[in-house]
């Protein structure tokens, strides 16, 4: 090849790179607003039925379960339909899940968390697909936490844009028109799907579902780093789910303030992806770094355990802080381990496995967590999540 073929043939490859890094982020941004939107849009919904607003409790759970169980179907899907072309299906199922909301009939509306578990189960394998082969090893965390970012970028739309559009057209029409915009960008992206997947894609092997779980666990290594992992996802999830209301029901603050404490985590975790990413490229070792971030997860669960209403209120959000930047730091590292370890052409379906250690802790954790605050304490079950966490963490770091 000459200089000026391998000048040209680098420049290709960095356009490719960042079209994939602007689909898949664009993929995972709207796939997690489709999510979002129906626990934004619950009292609405609640209130024009009838119905009681407390039945958004089971959506996480049918949500958790069918993206773990769809996880293991995932390797087939990749070899008929690409990275890329599964992330634009994601889409469309999303968009279909949220028009099952608007039927008035119970049994669509079930339909709806299992479509959105579908998706969330299948993005991440399908954009670590698109973009594992192109990334070079020393930027995979950092390139896996700049798309992993669409996560909060579409939750945090569906909580700013929803309630307007709702006011203004109600919340049938906001859901419907959603879902049809969704629907019309995945169309629009259709004509790029063949040139992001048309190197990556194989002739499909024997389907072996559990296949992606066993090839991980017998890395070596992969095993203490996946529970290290595991344990980060459930204390995510415990995040998420319970620090609004102890705030407010133990801690003794308004809503208002609890409100910030609680934004103030989630945008830490944006901060946390990119950081801890980065030094695990950059300077330390994937071990290490998802060994420190059990440990700093244990260190801010135990900090939470002992908040009161006495403390200034700088305390509790450095301790919200120090929990999000921790919590949700760890799913670059881990998607980009995968990416680096993976055979080529076997990113996604290895993500697919590490999916199911993930959305196994993220459901199992909080139900632990959950019924220890509700018959015991809540200060407890920070301190078990910090016992599991910090003992996680340091088998991570353990591992030579």
């Amino acid at each position: 090849m000459t200089i000026s073929q391998e000048i040209v043939s680098n420049n290709q490859s960095k356009v490719a790179l960042v079209a994939a890094i602007a689909a898949t982020l664009l993929v995972q941004s709207i796939i997690s607003l489709l999510a979002a939107s129906i626990p934004v849009l619950t009292p609405e919904i609640a209130a024009d039925r009838g119905w009681n607003a407390t039945f958004i409790a089971l959506y996480p759970a049918l949500v958790l379960t069918t993206a773990f169980l769809i996880s293991f179907q995932i390797p087939f899907l990749l070899t008929r339909l690409g990275g890329m072309g599964l992330g634009l299906a994601c889409i469309g199922v999303s968009a279909i899940g949220l028009l099952c909301v608007t039927s008035p009939m119970l049994g669509l509306v079930i339909i709806s968390p299992i479509a959105i578990g579908m998706a969330a189960g299948a993005m991440n394998p399908a954009s670590s697909q698109v973009l594992g082969s192109r990334t070079p090893p020393h930027l995979t965390g950092f390139i896996m936490s700049l798309k992993q970012t669409g996560v909060p970028i579409g939750t945090a739309l569906a909580g700013l844009l929803l309630p307007f559009f709702v006011f203004r057209f109600q919340w049938k029409i906001t859901a419907i028109g959603l879902a049809m915009l969704s629907a019309a960008v995945a169309v629009a992206l259709l004509p790029i799907t063949r040139w992001l997947d048309g190197s990556l894609r194989q002739a499909p092997p024997q389907h072996r579902p559990f296949e992606p779980v066993k090839q991980l666990w017998a890395m070596t290594g992969m095993a203490q780093f996946l529970l290290a992992g595991t344990a980060a996802g459930a204390a995510q999830y415990c995040l998420r789910s319970f620090y609004m209301v102890y705030l407010v029901k133990n801690v003794g603050l308004d809503l208002s303030t609890a409100g910030l404490i609680f934004g103030v985590s989630q945008a830490a975790g944006i901060v946390g992806q990119i950081a801890w990413a980065s030094l695990s490229d950059q300077v330390l070792r994937p071990h290490t770094t998802i060994g420190l971030i059990g440990l700093t997860i244990a260190g801010a669960s135990l900090l939470s355990a002992m908040t009161t209403h006495d403390w200034p209120l700088i305390g509790i959000l450095f301790t919200a802080a120090l929990f999000g930047v921790s919590a949700a730091g760890f799913i670059p590292v881990v998607l980009a381990e995968v990416a680096r370890k993976a055979p080529n052409g076997q990113i996604g379906a290895l993500t697919s496995g590490v999916n199911v250690f993930l959305f196994a802790g993220a459901a199992i954790g909080p139900l632990l967590f959950g019924g220890l605050a509700a018959y015991v304490s809540y200060s407890l079950a920070f301190v078990a999540l910090a016992a599991v966490t910090f003992f996680a963490g340091l088998g991570a770091l353990r591992f030579r």
